[in-house]
């Protein structure tokens, strides 16, 4: 999964994309690129390029979902923090090969109360019980530091490893 695609996504949706047709729940529908975005409300000013999700958002790809209970940022910064009971699954495993495997990158859950994604430098911030899952490691942190070109993963604050 490829993270640094979810600060324009939460962003660009809305302007890119058509709603699909109406479900039977109340949830809107749309999708960018080979993402399927939904949400109950999203809020954005075309002119400061403000956005926010005020309710549960849901993002889905073959292989990868990435669900908070509500989002905010600015498309024009490229930025974007989710929160509230964030969780990314990444089938793939392209997220980060925490676990060191010389092979195929192996399936990596990420769950944390906030994560705040810069565009411009690729980088993420994961805070509030950060629990991440790769391979047989599991790690819990304060807070963890993605660099999206490099994928390496830092931790801090009560790190706590197993495998």
């Amino acid at each position: 999964m490829t993270i640094r695609i979810i600060a324009a996504l939460l962003a660009a949706f809305l302007i890119a994309a058509a709603p699909k047709t109406p479900q039977s729940h109340a949830a809107a529908g749309f999708s960018f690129q080979d993402w399927n975005v939904n949400t109950d409300q999203f809020d954005f000013n075309w002119q400061s390029g403000s956005f926010s999700t005020p309710s549960h958002v849901t993002l889905t790809r073959p292989g990868s979902s990435i669900e908070a209970d509500r989002a905010f940022g600015n498309q024009k910064q490229k930025q974007a923090t989710l929160t509230g009971h964030v969780v990314l699954h990444d089938n793939s495993g392209v997220l980060t090969n925490f676990a060191g495997q010389t092979g195929p990158h192996q399936p990596a859950t990420l769950t944390c109360e906030s994560l705040t994604i810069d565009g411009v430098t690729k980088t993420y911030v994961a805070t509030g019980n950060v629990h991440f899952i790769q391979g047989g490691s599991v790690v819990r942190a304060d807070r963890a530091v993605m660099n999206g070109i490099t994928h390496d993963l830092h931790l801090y604050g009560h790190v706590q490893l197993q495998q």
